[in-house]
């Protein structure tokens, strides 16, 4: 084996060493983002914390918890009280 071939081989090993390494912290990352994200849901399951602390605790933007709390068919804490336009068009006035 030549020098050149030696070097490309050591590179080769270093990458595919760097490759593996970097696998495994992927895996590791989504594992805990698993576990937050569930942790998460039961926090707010159980109404022990708002979204809004939940937020400032948790490495993710507000609306991120919310998107988490949805997926989890979590009901929000208080019920819309804005009317849409479009809809109070659409319903007839008891006038």
């Amino acid at each position: 084996m030549t020098a050149t071939e030696k070097k490309q081989q050591a590179a080769r090993d270093r990458l595919t060493e760097l490759g593996a390494a970097y696998q495994a912290a992927e895996e590791q990352l989504d594992a805990a983002r698993a576990a937050l994200n569930e942790g998460i849901v039961d926090v707010l399951k159980s109404r022990t914390l708002g979204p809004s602390e939940v937020t400032r605790l948790v490495p993710y933007e507000r609306q991120h918890v919310g998107r988490i709390s949805k997926a989890a068919g979590i009901p929000p804490l208080r019920e819309r009280t804005v009317v849409s336009a479009k809809k109070a068009a659409k319903e007839p006035s008891d006038g």
